[in-house]
């Protein structure tokens, strides 16, 4: 019997091995993928005073071809301010190049291009911790997930939180299901026109 076991033991070894890769080996984790996550390409913006925030392995930063230190962020976010004048600039991350534009008054934004609405985030090295959980890290700031739904209401109060919505406060405790806390070309930041949003929970 315990020959048996033995025996089987050292088949079922390989097969681990076969589905879970790297079982054996000290394998690094794999590096997230490079992404800009503001501004998006060819975005009207309303004010040239914003972030860049990227995450992943995406190289050095350019603003109109010069170079631009991140800030003291820990990776894999890496972020930092930009004040920008209106017209039409290039920030280019690594090899990606975003178009973005600042609207200026009387001027029209290039054909094709939206308006893009960026939720306010003030400056400074705490600005992230007003809806992220954060931490330090050797001198850097750690941005992790977001702060529950309490810390929106710091800004947004809840009497004018439900009528604004017109919906009781519970169901809407998820706001990342309906808006895009980063920026949206829609109003009110919404990920999709409201009637689209709304179908997601109710029939009619």
């Amino acid at each position: 019997m315990t020959r048996r076991l033995h025996a089987g033991a050292l088949l079922l070894v390989p097969a681990l091995v076969a589905v879970v890769p790297g079982l054996l080996t000290a394998e690094a984790p794999a590096p997230t993928a490079p992404a800009v996550i503001s501004p998006p390409e060819r975005a009207v913006l309303s004010s040239g005073d914003f972030y860049v925030i990227c995450k992943g392995d995406v190289g050095g930063l350019a603003v109109d071809g010069e170079s631009r230190p991140w800030g003291p962020f820990a990776e894999p976010l890496h972020v930092v301010r930009v004040r920008l004048t209106p017209g039409t600039h290039e920030v280019r991350v690594g090899d990606r190049k975003v178009a973005v534009c600042v609207a200026a008054e009387g001027q029209e934004a290039p054909a094709g291009w939206e308006t893009y609405r960026l939720h306010p985030i003030e400056a400074g090295g705490g600005a992230c911790g007003r809806c992220h959980e954060t931490a330090q890290r050797d001198g850097r700031t750690e941005v992790k997930g977001p702060k529950p739904f309490a810390a929106c209401l710091e800004c947004h109060k809840p009497a004018e939180f439900e009528a604004k919505h017109s919906h009781p406060l519970d169901p809407l405790k998820h706001c990342g299901s309906c808006h895009a806390p980063h920026g949206s070309p829609r109003k009110g930041l919404l990920k999709a026109p409201v009637k689209k949003l709304c179908a997601e929970c109710h029939d009619s």
